[in-house]
């Protein structure tokens, strides 16, 4: 629901927050035991501004879960994109859509509903496809040629079983238009990218990816481990916690304890993050290395939910619960070999860790009577004479 609701660069600072009411909403409005999802009539309590908000970014995630569920992987926002030519109407779709294995991409609109009758709701998405999505087909988004498309309504006024009502492409566009122009879909791939690196890192990180300045040498990432495989955890807070990672001894060596980092953390996997990450930093070589970016494996997807999480084909994730992380590190950006990994520490980075390290443990009341431990981190002076 956070992803679809917001136009990148977005601020994490409203979009976390605004990504946890939506789910204290549902938790109110939607009753989680019955195996059929609908939307409870106590929502009709809400004002009538505030329920049309909750059907919008209720229908938008359901929209993109349907897509997903249908093989689409990456998603970008239909307004974050270059149309071949004039725009056929004011009206414009929601989303746009990439599947592994196609150069051609999908137009999707979301409509939903908590109040409409079904057959005026059918109604409406037939419109919506009509007049949103279907103009479009056969025009170049960015390069990609938006070859079919969808109208995905969620009618949720029923109390107890809410339904898709979905209009679509009957015959598909050609995948190549007429003059043999290439299609490519690799803007979509790279602006879900930026949609995720927002989420997790903020607006300024996502306007320094997108101008290329952005990872830096000096860049650090919370790594841990989860579900088997390594993931980039981000949030809101994303830089106090790897700063505080630091601090503490932390820089490259050492575990942290996982409770530092915050519950519903957003996060991307290891190795997608490193081709990501390198596509941004190599604008030249971007298109080759996001072409052959695969999705992630799918036997993750439950063991997420039974963690109380997430995890999306592109390698997005949400850690419901910071127990379950393992091996919490701080690592650098290596702007030579263009990957995460562990920074090489100096010796006056050593001497400052260490320095860090024993006040900490100062600070934090150790007796005189108590034996000192011995610090995981020993002191290393390097000794250097003129030439």
């Amino acid at each position: 629901m956070a992803r679809c609701s917001h136009l990148h660069p977005m601020n994490p600072d409203a979009v976390t927050p605004e990504s946890e009411s939506c789910r204290h909403l549902v938790a109110h409005h939607v009753d989680e035991r019955p195996d059929n999802f609908s939307i409870l009539a106590s929502a009709k309590r809400l004002k009538d501004f505030s329920r049309t908000h909750l059907m919008g970014v209720v229908g938008g995630g359901i929209a993109y879960l349907q897509m997903i569920q249908d093989g689409y992987v990456w998603c970008d926002h239909f307004e974050n994109l270059t149309l071949s030519g004039a725009a056929p109407t004011k009206r414009s779709p929601d989303f746009v859509f990439s599947r592994p294995g196609h150069s051609d991409v999908a137009i999707a609109e979301s409509k939903a509903t908590h109040g409409s009758w079904r057959k005026p709701f059918g109604r409406s998405v037939r419109k919506g496809y009509v007049e949103q999505v279907a103009p479009y087909l056969g025009m170049q988004l960015s390069g990609a040629t938006a070859s079919h498309g969808f109208a995905i309504g969620s009618w949720m006024t029923s109390p107890t079983c809410a339904e898709l009502m979905i209009d679509h492409t009957a015959i598909s566009a050609p995948a190549t238009p007429p003059g043999d122009v290439p299609t490519d879909p690799t803007f979509v791939k790279r602006g879900n990218y930026l949609t995720v690196l927002a989420l997790m890192f903020g607006a300024s990180v996502a306007r320094g990816a997108r101008a290329g300045t952005w990872p830096s040498p000096d860049t650090t990432f919370v790594v841990a481990s989860w579900l088997g495989r390594e993931w980039v955890v981000g949030s809101y807070n994303s830089s106090q916690t790897a700063a505080v990672l630091i601090e503490e001894g932390y820089l490259g060596k050492g575990v942290a304890e996982p409770w530092m980092l915050q519950t519903n953390a957003f996060a991307l996997e290891r190795a997608i993050a490193d081709v990501v990450l390198r596509s941004l930093d190599d604008a030249g070589g971007a298109a080759n290395l996001l072409a052959d970016l695969g999705p992630i494996d799918d036997g993750l997807y439950a063991s997420a939910r039974a963690a109380g999480g997430a995890v999306y084909p592109d390698g997005f994730a949400v850690i419901g619960k910071a127990e379950e992380l393992e091996q919490v590190h701080v690592l650098g950006w290596d702007p030579n070999k263009h990957q995460i990994e562990e920074p090489a520490m100096t010796a006056v980075q050593q001497v400052e860790t260490e320095i860090a390290y024993q006040l900490r443990r100062e600070f934090e009341g150790s007796s005189p009577e108590e034996p000192k431990e011995k610090s995981e981190h020993p002191l290393q002076i390097t000794l250097r004479t003129a030439d």
